[in-house]
């Protein structure tokens, strides 16, 4: 298997461009066009009054649909956030609009200029730098497996042979599990079953179709909270992987994304941001899930001073 490599010489690997390539692929698959030229996104949301928005509906509590049937999560209050601080600089109503996105989706969206930014659950990787920009890192997880309460699985040496679900659209956590089964801590191998949303994944593992289901630990605390019953699934395994979400930006949007990144700071320095999180992943929340020490630290880290 190739390797991403970022070479002395500036020049992109093979790796990344074939990466890109693929990426393209399935842009023009989706039947989107790809943007002539890249236009300032700041200078154009000052000239048009609007923002444009990507967010899940199908990761709790990251963006989901409520019982009431509105467009609620984590990363939506975030864009809120954005969309505040865009309000303050222009001097004027910055109309937000938002469009769904999905693991597949969510890239090609951004690359395309449908959606000026994405907000979900997506890890910030090497290979995915190729052709999107990313936001500091303001989420920390790890990924573990789902499974019924009376499951044998423990852990991932448990997977050998079964059936496990997981994202489609989530690359990391595909090749997490590759390097698992090569490295032989699941021997012999298991078979990987890909979904496009992970509400999808969790219908098949209640239906029985696979075994587990494979992604971040804060996703799968939000699936279980949803489930009808809770305790009739468990989450287990230590961490395969640590995970970073970013927010996806287009590349080449250096001001853009300073803006964004400056956003998220003064969010975090306020309070803002922990009153956010504790909106979602607190005692209270739709997914209780206590910030561990890494997390604590990252935002700390992230306190720039102004």
């Amino acid at each position: 298997m190739m390797k991403t490599v970022i070479r002395k010489d500036g020049k992109k690997s093979r790796r990344g461009f074939l990466l890109a390539v693929g990426i393209v692929c399935i842009v023009v698959s989706l039947g989107l066009a790809m943007p002539s030229q890249a236009q300032d996104i700041l200078k154009k949301i000052e000239q048009t009054g609007q923002v444009t928005m990507g967010f899940r509906e199908g990761s709790v509590p990251f963006g989901f649909m409520n019982e009431k049937g509105e467009w609620v999560g984590f990363g939506l209050d975030l864009g809120y956030e954005i969309a505040t601080g865009l309000n303050e600089k222009f001097g004027k109503t910055i109309e937000l609009v938002k469009k769904p996105i999905n693991p597949k989706t969510r890239i090609p969206l951004v690359i395309n200029g449908t959606v000026d930014i994405g907000i979900g659950s997506t890890t910030i990787t090497l290979a995915r730098e190729e052709v999107v920009d990313f936001s500091l890192p303001y989420f920390l997880t790890g990924t573990r497996l789902l499974v019924p309460k009376n499951s044998a699985i423990k852990n991932f040496s448990d997977l050998a042979g079964k059936r496990v679900g997981m994202g489609s659209g989530s690359t990391a956590n595909i090749k997490g599990i590759d390097r698992a089964m090569a490295s032989g801590i699941i021997q012999p191998a298991c078979e990987k079953v890909l979904f496009e949303e992970h509400n999808k994944g969790f219908l098949a593992l209640q239906q029985g179709k696979i075994h587990a289901y494979f992604t971040d630990a804060s996703i799968l605390a939000g699936m279980q909270a949803k489930a009808k019953t809770p305790g009739d699934w468990k989450i287990v395994g230590q961490y395969l992987t640590y995970e970073p979400y970013g927010i996806i930006l287009p590349e080449n949007q250096g001001e853009w994304r300073d803006f964004v990144n400056a956003v998220l700071i003064k969010t975090i320095k306020s309070g803002r941001f922990e009153q956010i999180y504790d909106k979602w992943f607190g005692p209270k929340g739709e997914v209780p899930l206590p910030m561990s020490s890494e997390y604590k630290t990252l935002l700390q880290a992230l306190s720039y001073p102004d």
